[in-house]
């Protein structure tokens, strides 16, 4: 059953110019995200992507980043490349308090934007 669905759009130059800003780095990507960026050159399409589904995926658990990290949320990448996010901290306290037994994100992109959303789902 579906809790909540959160979906956000970024602009990619936005993101691209903040690159250059290491503070905001480490407070949006986690270490290892962080390692995959740089294995893909920082390529803004990517991080811009990471962020949009970081922003959803707070969207799906009914917040918004409000009351956790937003470093609380990492998003990897299965063998096939397929997104997934893994919760820490307050994040996964949140989730467990709401009941949430998963959330399933899927990233795009195109020339100027990056899309992602979260659907996240209960028992």
């Amino acid at each position: 059953m579906v809790f909540g669905t959160g979906i956000d759009i970024v602009q990619i130059n936005r993101i691209e110019k903040l690159l250059n800003n290491k503070n905001f780095i480490n407070k949006v990507y986690t270490k290892k995200e962080q390692d995959y960026l740089d294995r893909r050159k920082y390529n803004p399409q990517t991080a811009a992507g990471i962020f949009a589904a970081k922003e959803a995926i707070s969207k799906a658990l009914g917040t918004g980043i409000a009351g956790f990290n937003i470093t609380d949320l990492e998003i990897q990448n299965d063998e096939s490349g397929r997104p997934y996010v893994v919760l820490y901290n307050n994040a996964l306290k949140l989730s467990i308090e709401k009941c949430i037994v998963s959330i399933n994100i899927s990233i795009s992109h195109e020339k100027e934007y990056a899309v992602s959303i979260a659907i996240a789902e209960i028992n």
